[in-house]
């Protein structure tokens, strides 16, 4: 009997004795083995709940719920043209439970250095997929004098020192009325806000005369008849508005890259990465959340983890070349 105990006693010696020899790789391995996800993931917003990034995080996350039978929580982290947000998924564990719903400015800061500068690049990211891509409006209020972007520019031109408001530097809600300001040669002020939610309302109440907000937020505030669109940021006329000229209709070449996407931290596994890009395909495909996006006005534009990447780099070579363009940053 005292045999067998040393033996048993033995037996456990030897297999501590492994496991320390295994080093910590070993746990982590084992740890990670178990199915993904086993718990809530956190989704960060860098920008304020009410805009079309917020609302198109919020419901992809409502569907991704569905299907991976776990909590998809969204966490708003607004500030910095987007990167406080940004830092919060590029410095996080890479084990799939933290992520980013982010547009263009969050995911390659080192683009707009010219206007901000922000503590990561774009190499601290593995995209996952695309979702959507927002359309931008160039908008004011509905008892505004101006009737068209024409007319509101040559306003501009006899007032300078007009304002436009904004959502970030480096967002492409800067970047069209910058363009139209230098290329028409204005001395225009910008105004910064945290999002669309916090833009309107100062749209709206008279502090700031023109803005680019996302046509999904302000469409029912057109319907309304409190607010106007002169034109839409696209290279043709949105079929739900079919009376408002497009920009590029209009003589304006802005680059078209803003979309809202899903981001892990570097180093995240590729079993993870495929496991959330096939859920995001999914839920793209979901009639249900087909239908609340119609509702939404929101365009969806699922891309594979592959073609995202492709697309993320071709935005970056062009808006580094418009940008030397503009000559904002020299080239190289």
């Amino acid at each position: 009997m005292k045999s067998k105990r040393v033996g048993i006693v033995n037996a456990a010696c030897c297999l501590a004795i492994g496991l320390f020899l295994m080093g910590p790789g070993w746990t982590t391995l084992h740890a990670a083995s178990g199915p993904y996800p086993n718990r809530a993931i956190n989704v960060v917003v860098p920008l304020p709940p009410g805009g079309v990034t917020d609302l198109s995080a919020r419901l992809l996350a409502e569907t991704m719920e569905k299907l991976l039978k776990q909590p998809v929580v969204i966490v708003n982290k607004p500030g910095g043209a987007s990167t406080i947000g940004g830092y919060a998924v590029a410095s996080a564990k890479p084990d799939g439970y933290t992520l980013g719903f982010f547009p263009f400015s969050a995911t390659a800061p080192e683009v707009f250095s010219y206007f901000f500068v922000a503590p990561y690049t774009s190499n601290e990211f593995r995209p996952i997929s695309r979702f959507q891509s927002p359309i931008l409006t160039v908008a004011v209020r509905y008892d505004a004098p101006w009737n068209s972007l024409k007319e509101f520019i040559e306003y501009a031109r006899k007032n300078p020192g007009t304002k436009f408001g904004h959502i970030g530097k480096g967002t492409q809600q800067y970047v069209v009325p910058s363009m139209i300001a230098r290329q028409e040669k204005l001395r225009m002020v910008d105004v910064p806000y945290d999002g669309d939610a916090t833009m309107i309302p100062a749209l709206l109440g008279g502090h700031i005369p023109i803005a680019t907000p996302i046509h999904a937020i302000i469409k029912s505030l057109v319907d309304a008849k409190k607010l106007k669109m002169l034109a839409v940021v696209l290279d043709k006329r949105l079929a739900s508005a079919p009376d408002v000229p497009s920009l590029y209709e209009l003589g304006y070449r802005t680059p078209l890259y803003a979309y809202g996407g899903l981001f892990a931290p570097k180093g995240t596994p590729d079993e993870i990465i495929r496991k959330l890009d096939e859920t995001v395909r999914q839920a793209s495909e979901d009639k249900d959340l087909q239908a609340k996006a119609k509702n939404m006005d929101l365009l969806l534009t699922y891309e594979n983890t592959a073609t995202f990447e492709k697309s993320i780099r071709q935005y970056k070579e062009v808006l580094h070349a418009f940008f030397v363009e503009e000559g904002l940053i020299k080239g190289k």
